[in-house]
C-alpha cells in the first residue's frame, strides 16, 4: 500500500508541475524572448559572416595551391614527355645506326668490287688487243 501511495504522489507532483509551468506568457516574458531571439539572431548573422569570410579565405588558398600544384604538375608532365622521347630516340638510334653503318659498308664495298670489274674489264680488254696486236705480227712475219 506505501508503493501505491507513493507513486500516485509522485504522478501528482508531475501533474502539479506541468500545470504550474504552463501558465500564461507575460508581456515581458514575450519582449524578454524577443531580445533573445534578436541576440541570438546577431549571434547567426555575426557567425555566418565569419563563417563566409573562413570559406572564402579557404577557396582562395586552395584555388592557389590548385594553381601551383597544376603547375608542378604540367612541368613533371613535359619532363616525362620529354624524357619518353629521348628514350625513344636512343631506342631508335640502337636500332637504326648498325643498318646505316651496314648500308655504307655495303655500299663502299660495292664500289670497291665494281671499281675491281672495271679494272679487271680494262686489262681484259687491253690484253685482248695485245693478242690481237700479237697475232696481226705473227701473221704478217714469215716464220
Amino acid at each position: 500500500m506505501n508503493q501505491k501511495l507513493m507513486i500516485l504522489g509522485f504522478f501528482f507532483f508531475l501533474w502539479l508541475s506541468t500545470v504550474a509551468s504552463a501558465q500564461q506568457a507575460t508581456r515581458s516574458d514575450i519582449q524578454a524572448l524577443e531580445s533573445k531571439i534578436t541576440n541570438l539572431e546577431t549571434t547567426v548573422r555575426e557567425m555566418d559572416k565569419r563563417l563566409t569570410n573562413q570559406i572564402v579565405e579557404l577557396d582562395k588558398r586552395l584555388t592557389n595551391q590548385i594553381v601551383e600544384l597544376d603547375k608542378r604538375l604540367s612541368s613533371q608532365i613535359n619532363t616525362l614527355f620529354w624524357a619518353i622521347g629521348a628514350l625513344i630516340g636512343l631506342v631508335l638510334a640502337v636500332i637504326v645506326l648498325p643498318q646505316l653503318l651496314g648500308y655504307f659498308q655495303e655500299k663502299r664495298a660495292r664500289t670497291d668490287f665494281q671499281k675491281q670489274i672495271d679494272e679487271l674489264e680494262q686489262r681484259l680488254e687491253q690484253y685482248h688487243r695485245e693478242i690481237e696486236e700479237l697475232k696481226s705480227r705473227r701473221l704478217v712475219t714469215p716464220s
